[in-house]
């Protein structure tokens, strides 16, 4: 099995295809599409494609490649930490693996046993859970088959866990930020192999997804978290820069625009940085362009695109600023208690889902202008994710696929 995966990956270069969302945020991280068949509008009945139980409970993003959808989820009966797939047209469910069995941990209110979204290169999808104290990450084939099971380090923290894997380049990133013993790690996607990890020295619990960024022709793997936002060798782990942060925890991942990178956190004081990412070593004084400490988001990710960036509370005011300077060019509030899904930027227009379910559609500019509010009906935690002109919700009891038809299908 191993080098039948090796050669896949090898083959596929881990390059998904243009109607797939591989990922949390999309192929790119960033949250940003453009397909013009995704629906503006839509409600718990209209413009429903189909609509699918999921079992278990859990608050990770779908992710879908292959004509397949991937969720992951726990069920509180059994205790079993599960990996799901999907048929993408119908939503019939195509099989359902057992990862692991154990206890949940000690979480916040917030989060689940299930919170860390899949990745998937189109041939296999792997996924990360806590295994009592351990970090534990496997892979999967398209057919449910199970390739790997490896436990990369340690993990301690009372907010439970929530470490979404990153896949780039024949390397899969996995961030064990914690109050224990905090690491940052690459394995190798065909075997699980550890080739390279790294100690995160300040030991504090956060949930950053790890992002490749280009910077200059070269890249960087961006990490916000841990009383700090750092970058380093995505080949080798070694540290390029750090800026220090008076932000305990992040959970946002970073955004790039411009030449800058981007990050937030509210934990236990709003932070929101401009980082020239060419320096070398702490450029916490020298690179940091601009920051804002009223500005904030804590668990949505940032957008940022064409000289803007966009940032969503978790209580709903939502921000645009000039991504150049920190200049804010609107802040208006949604009329959704709280917002835990991250936004997304389809074909110009912001996607932003509520807690309780409603997805508002905002237009990206300069002034304020809202397109639509569309509720589901059932609260959502998850970020959608795009795929075929279709968007998929996952909900508190289904994953929904909504597009241009008011068939359901079950």
């Amino acid at each position: 099995m191993p080098r039948t995966l090796a050669a896949a990956l090898l083959a596929l270069a881990l390059t998904a295809r243009a109607a797939d969302w591989p990922a949390f945020r999309g192929a790119n991280s960033d949250g940003i599409v453009t397909d013009r068949a995704v629906p503006t509008k839509w409600s718990a009945t209209d413009n429903v494609v189909w609509k699918a139980d999921v079992p278990g409970v859990g608050h990770s993003s779908p992710v879908v490649a292959a004509g397949r959808v991937f969720l992951t989820s726990f069920d509180p009966a059994t205790n079993d930490r599960l990996l799901l797939c999907y048929d993408r047209d119908t939503g019939k469910q195509l099989w359902k693996k057992t990862v692991l069995t154990a206890a949940p941990e000690k979480m916040h209110k917030n989060n689940t046993p299930a919170s860390a979204s899949p990745v998937t290169d189109g041939k296999h999808v792997w996924c990360t859970f806590l295994d009592v104290d351990q970090v534990a990450v496997a892979c999967y084939d398209l057919a449910g088959e199970r390739a790997w099971l490896k436990r990369p380090g340690p993990f301690l923290s009372h907010h439970g866990f929530c470490g979404t894997p990153a896949l780039h380049n024949g390397l899969l990133f996995v961030n064990g930020d914690s109050d224990g013993e905090a690491f940052l790690a690459a394995l190798n996607p065909a075997t699980g192999e550890t080739k390279w990890k790294v100690d995160r020295p300040n030991r504090v619990r956060s949930f950053s997804v790890p992002r490749v960024l280009s910077v200059k022709g070269n890249e960087q793997l961006v990490l916000a978290g841990s009383k700090s936002v750092c970058a380093y060798e995505p080949a080798s782990g070694k540290l390029i820069w750090k800026v220090d942060s008076v932000t305990d925890k992040f959970v946002a991942t970073v955004a790039q625009e411009g030449g800058l990178v981007y990050a937030t956190g509210t934990s236990p004081k709003n932070t929101l940085l401009a980082i020239d990412p060419t320096g070398t070593g702490n450029v916490t004084d020298s690179h940091v362009k601009w920051s804002d400490t009223k500005t904030a988001a804590y668990v949505p990710s940032p957008l940022a695109h064409a000289g803007r960036l966009f940032v969503l509370s978790d209580t709903g005011i939502a921000t645009m600023l000039d991504a150049r300077t920190g200049k804010k060019l609107w802040s208006e509030r949604l009329n959704g208690r709280l917002f835990h899904a991250s936004p997304l930027l389809v074909n110009g227009l912001i996607y932003a889902t509520a807690e309780e379910g409603t997805t508002y559609v905002l237009k990206w500019g300069d002034e304020f202008e809202e397109v639509s509010k569309n509720p589901l009906a059932e609260g959502c935690h998850a970020t959608p994710a795009v795929s075929a002109g279709k968007l998929f919700f996952r909900s508190a009891e289904h994953l929904w696929c909504v597009g241009t038809t008011a068939s359901v299908k079950k």
